[in-house]
């Protein structure tokens, strides 16, 4: 079996179940691989031995070289530690199943345990991701309207657990589900993808107004990773395309590229404390300001602190975003609000796509045991924009 061989360095923060990407030399026919302390080089202090972890191998290239993907269990900040790579040629078990259903949903389970459906039928608005399994067992979105669950609120139709939407598309309202409303179709599925470390689901997806008329489409690329100990993480890619002309995303506090509706247990009437990387507390502090982050802790239904955080990556468009986060349980990653969120007519936040032109956002989806401090958010954040470096040893 041939063995590679990577220092990984964590840099000015911890590490906890941090996600490695590198591309190095692969063997021809390796299909997997195994990933452990390197026993000849012992570990400089603030490194916990932990058991060997597989690693998820990409495409191999004409340079014979191939991605390679991996959960690092833990690293202290400023600590470095050498890895062997072994590669194997048989594959290793999925731990992130992505499981196509007969209505065009997608059944998502890690490690045996479900995480949730991405819903894309056409009865829908807009596809949603729904529910969103905890750490515990318990949803951190409301099942309310699609699988109500006791004692939830029932207001606002349109917020479905994990999804994506904006209020004004060319002057569509591809937000809300009043009438007149705009909708969002799933017209192709260009991977669904299985794997050991993560699964990948990509769509291709139209925005059409109250006729059917198509305004513009995006790219959405979800990426489930499998990570242990309950932890809970999805990577998501938005890239809009004004295929059928100009296209300008209006100025309203009505959206969010990402947005999430917490279980009704969560919020803040109740259990819940919203929390953004400046120490804004609930909606007075953090409504309408940016942050590269925000996130919403509180109770599950049977009773354990738990929370779901949002983070902004800086390719996004207008990065920090700005948030629309509520105490009644809404959080979403508006860039375009700004004359709302400033009180300010004066401050257009909207902005114009040219016919051809891309614009691209990118989050991860974080759901964590304890509230912000306990689920280590902030350093969970850094592991997402500033991943520890990785160099190939000689």
């Amino acid at each position: 079996m041939e063995t590679a061989k990577v220092t990984i360095s964590a840099g000015p923060h911890d590490r906890h179940f941090v996600p490695i990407r590198t591309r190095i030399p692969v063997p021809e026919g390796a299909r997997s691989a195994v990933v452990e302390p390197y026993a000849a080089n012992p570990p400089k202090k603030g490194y916990i031995p932990a058991p060997a972890v597989v690693a998820q191998l990409g495409e191999r290239g004409a340079d014979g070289t191939a991605e390679v993907t991996f959960i690092l269990p833990y690293l202290a900040r400023n600590a470095a530690a050498t890895f062997q790579i072994t590669f194997l040629p048989s594959q290793a078990d999925e731990k992130a199943i992505l499981a196509p259903q007969p209505d065009g949903d997608i059944e998502i389970t890690i490690s045996g345990t479900r995480l949730g459906r991405y819903h894309a039928d056409k009865k829908w608005a807009r596809p949603f991701l729904h529910p969103v399994m905890g750490p515990f067992g318990h949803s951190v979105t409301r099942g309310w309207p699609v699988e109500p669950r006791e004692n939830e609120s029932q207001d606002h139709h349109h917020h479905k657990s994990l999804w994506v939407a904006h209020g004004s598309v060319n002057g569509v309202d591809n937000w809300s589900e009043e009438t007149g409303h705009g909708k969002q179709i799933q017209k192709q599925v260009l991977s669904c993808q299985s794997g050991p470390v993560f699964g990948v689901l990509e769509t291709v997806n139209d925005w059409v107004d109250n006729s059917g008329k198509k305004v513009c489409e995006d790219r959405r690329k979800w990426c489930f990773w499998a990570m242990p100990q309950g932890l809970r993480m999805v990577d998501l890619e938005v890239e809009f395309r004004a295929t059928e002309g100009p296209v300008v995303f209006g100025d309203t506090k009505e959206g969010g590229i990402i947005a999430v509706r917490v279980a009704t247990c969560m919020d803040v009437p109740r259990t819940g404390r919203i929390t953004n990387a400046d120490g804004g507390t609930n909606e007075p502090e953090t409504w309408g300001k940016r942050s590269p982050w925000c996130d919403y802790s509180g109770l599950d239904e049977g009773g354990n602190e738990v929370g779901i955080a949002l983070f902004n990556h800086p390719k996004s468009f207008r990065y920090p975003t700005y948030w629309h986060v509520r105490n009644y349980g809404l959080m979403t990653a508006n860039p375009f609000g700004l004359s709302e969120f400033y009180g300010d007519k004066s401050r257009n936040g909207s902005h114009t796509l040219g016919a051809g032109e891309t614009l691209v956002f990118a989050y991860r989806v974080y759901v964590h045991a304890g509230d912000v401090v306990g689920g280590q958010v902030a350093d969970a954040f850094h592991g997402y924009i500033n991943p520890p470096s990785v160099s190939v040893v000689p």
